[in-house]
């Protein structure tokens, strides 16, 4: 038996029983009690658990509240199926040594092995990675000089750019460098799929960004939520999907409410802060005529605009 079979034994018969002894666990396990006494030893030094001796029980308890192992197991295996999935995917997990998920699996318990195939992770989308560009651009990283890159834009034209990576980037499916663009002379993210060709140069950067700055581009950058300034938006889901939004969790400081239209009937809003209302446009339309943006005012006719201008290209010709 693995110490964490131990480990586990000796939290769950506190939290079912309110004690242990050295003994029981000892004849549970067939080890010593020297074992035992290193296995508390562990829990109390690496796990922070405020595991106490109780002289007058000859046994061991919880002093305060201690939930590390509430659900471990379950955990385990999801987080088991879920890297799997991620190494089956290049772009995600690019680098793996199947060693790390050996560890894992080992940490598994043997009665719950089985339920690997019982579980599936299904990644919506995602642009392949080049490794290759990766590892040049990697390597520009690392010895601190500059790269030129021909960079083809959102609408395919190409320009010719001059770089110093500093950051790299997975959001949403794809992989972005975020680099120092040395003839702009400011930060600047480039997405890798949209990099054509780069040509090495043996120059050195003329700036190296700070890792605040980069946190701070990051942020201001990525991410539907993020940034200093963010509008509250009002959105509306009627049925069927508004019991699927529910249940869905798009900003810690979100908030809902339920109501009824005379006309569409039930539904729930949801209010959250936004930066970057496009993406939020993005998930909204995904939900079609049950959704429904009710404020800001400019957000919302960037939505009934989108809408407009998908009809006037695919219905208004036919």
């Amino acid at each position: 038996m693995s110490q964490n079979e131990r480990l586990q034994y000796i939290d769950t018969a506190i939290r079912e029983k309110g004690i242990v002894t050295v003994q029981e666990v000892a004849s549970k396990f067939e080890v010593t009690p020297r074992t035992v006494k290193r296995d508390i030893e562990y829990l109390r030094e690496r796990m922070n658990a405020p595991i106490q001796y109780i002289p007058h029980k000859k046994g061991y308890c919880y002093s305060l509240p201690f939930d590390y192992f509430t659900y471990r197991d379950e955990r385990m295996l999801l987080f088991y199926v879920f890297l799997m999935k991620l190494m089956n995917s290049p772009t995600h997990f690019p680098f793996v040594d199947k060693s790390i998920s050996d560890i894992i699996r080992r940490s598994i318990l043997p009665q719950f092995l089985p339920l690997i195939s019982k579980i599936t992770y299904e990644i919506d989308e995602w642009e392949e990675l080049d490794m290759t560009l990766f590892s040049k651009l990697f390597s520009v990283l690392r010895n601190d000089y500059v790269v030129t890159i021909h960079y083809s834009d959102a609408q395919g034209k190409l320009t010719t750019r001059t770089i110093a990576p500093e950051h790299f980037i997975h959001y949403e499916g794809r992989w972005y460098v975020i680099a120092y663009d040395e003839d702009k002379k400011g930060i600047r993210t480039f997405l890798l799929s949209r990099i054509i060709q780069t040509e090495h140069t043996n120059k050195k950067r003329s700036k190296h960004l700070t890792a605040n700055e980069i946190q701070e581009f990051i942020k201001s950058t990525y991410g539907i939520y993020k940034g200093k300034t963010g509008q509250i938006v009002c959105v509306r889901f009627y049925e069927p999907v508004c019991n699927i939004v529910r249940k869905q969790i798009w900003h810690n400081k979100q908030q809902i409410k339920e109501g009824s239209h005379v006309q569409y009937g039930y539904y729930i809003e949801l209010q959250l802060p936004v930066h970057h209302p496009q993406e939020l446009l993005g998930k909204v339309l995904r939900y079609g005529k049950y959704a429904e943006v009710i404020s800001p005012k400019g957000i919302r006719k960037q939505w009934l605009d989108a809408i407009e201008e998908a009809y006037k290209r695919y219905c208004e010709k036919q």
